[in-house]
């Protein structure tokens, strides 16, 4: 998580941005002095969790354990869609990744700017998830830090070296071929998923749609 040679984040990010990130840290989480020698997407990651948490919102998935206990008691056979990443020589890749800078100010970047104005939106989308109401989600888009941070790590050398770049498509592809599986041999299949993979223009609901499914959504 750290900077590489313990350099600070005052040291590695632009003034104007530091500037912001230490206004932040001094409402969000003012003792924590550890976070100054990590990564900007690690420190940021930090952030972004103890400023959510003090606003009374969370991103633990507290659907999936129900829905697998009710799934269990009932004898439901669960598929969970899998990529394996196999890495040759993982502490050399450790190694190498703490060695090394990634070109994460972006992800930064964006991430601070959801906690400037995007506080009081994600209580309305939380609200509105939970209501099921999909046009007041579809009403309240947001820069996704989250699409950002993963960009960030993906495109890191050791990340490329190891076969990783692609791994959000495959993963799409894997999802997407253990629905079809499922569709083809059940009479009714329920899947979960974050709701953002759903709504999304290229989420997996269009994935089904461009090979020729028919997607009525919820009244």
């Amino acid at each position: 998580r750290k900077n590489p040679d313990e350099a600070t984040l005052e040291q590695v990010l632009a003034p104007d941005l530091y500037a912001r990130w230490a206004a932040l840290k001094r409402k969000y989480m003012p003792r924590n002095n550890k976070v100054e020698r990590w990564r900007p997407i690690f420190a940021a990651g930090e952030l972004y969790e103890e400023a959510t948490e003090e606003s009374g919102l969370s991103s633990k998935n507290l659907v999936w354990p129900v829905v697998r206990r009710i799934a269990k008691k009932n004898d439901i056979p669960i598929t969970e869609s899998m990529v394996a990443v196999k890495i040759e020589a993982p502490r050399d890749a450790i190694k190498e990744f703490a060695a090394t800078g990634i070109d994460d100010s972006h992800c930064f970047a964006v991430t601070l700017e959801r906690l400037e104005t995007d506080l009081g939106a994600m209580k309305a989308r939380a609200n509105a998830w939970a209501d099921g109401n999909l046009e007041a989600l579809r009403a309240l888009p947001f820069a996704d830090q989250n699409a950002a941070c993963r960009e960030a790590i993906l495109n890191a050398t050791v990340a490329e070296k190891n076969g990783m770049q692609d791994l959000p498509a495959r993963v799409e592809a894997a999802w997407l071929a253990s629905a079809e599986a499922a569709l083809r041999k059940n009479a009714s299949t329920f899947a979960l998923l974050p709701i953002g993979r759903l709504l999304a223009d290229d989420g997996y609901l269009a994935g089904l749609r461009a090979r020729g499914y028919e997607i009525i959504a919820p009244d």
